[in-house]
């Protein structure tokens, strides 16, 4: 019985790495139903709703595999955060960083932080969808914001680009 307990604990590691690593495989539904029910999120506060984008902006660029993108999208969330009167801790961090592995080293962190900030702001419309990877950070996992359920891994790009689930949504 014993053997039988650790042969089904095994299995289900070796899944959750398969599903992180296939990428045929799919945390979402379909991406027809999901295009057709997507609204970009928009928040009240024009400030907000303009961190909101260049927060996208950043992550699709880390998306991407695109460090020169994700510099100038770090430096514009950077004054976005500034003119909104919002103080970040991990936003210099990522101005800093030299290459993805930098950036993507403390986007997580980044994106609890916003988070926290757009739950107490008031949406206008759309959904900010909150994900997580669990392999991301070196095994410790991570989280980022989307306007989308489709799965897009900032930490791992094309490597794993379908990496994660949803895990809160924001609305």
């Amino acid at each position: 019985m014993k053997n039988y307990i650790m042969g089904l604990a095994l299995a289900g590691m070796i899944y959750s790495a398969y599903a992180c690593t296939n990428p045929s495989s799919n945390n979402t539904n379909t991406e027809n139903t999901e295009a057709a029910a997507q609204v970009n999120p928009k928040f009240v506060d024009s400030k907000v709703n303009e961190v909101y984008q260049h927060y996208i902006y950043l992550k699709t660029a880390l998306v991407n595999d695109d460090n020169k993108e994700a510099s100038a999208g770090a430096q514009m969330l950077a004054s976005a955060l500034k003119d909104a009167n919002v103080n970040s801790k991990y936003i210099n961090s990522m101005v800093e960083a030299k290459d993805l592995e930098g950036k993507r080293a403390k986007f997580s962190e980044l994106s609890n932080e916003l988070a926290e900030i757009f739950r107490k702001s008031k949406l206008e419309s759309g959904v900010v969808y909150k994900q997580y990877c669990p392999m991301a950070n070196d095994g410790n996992g991570g989280y980022w914001l989307a306007s989308e359920k489709k799965i897009k891994n900032p930490f791992y790009g094309s490597k794993m680009m379908s990496c994660g689930s949803v895990e809160e949504e924001i609305k």
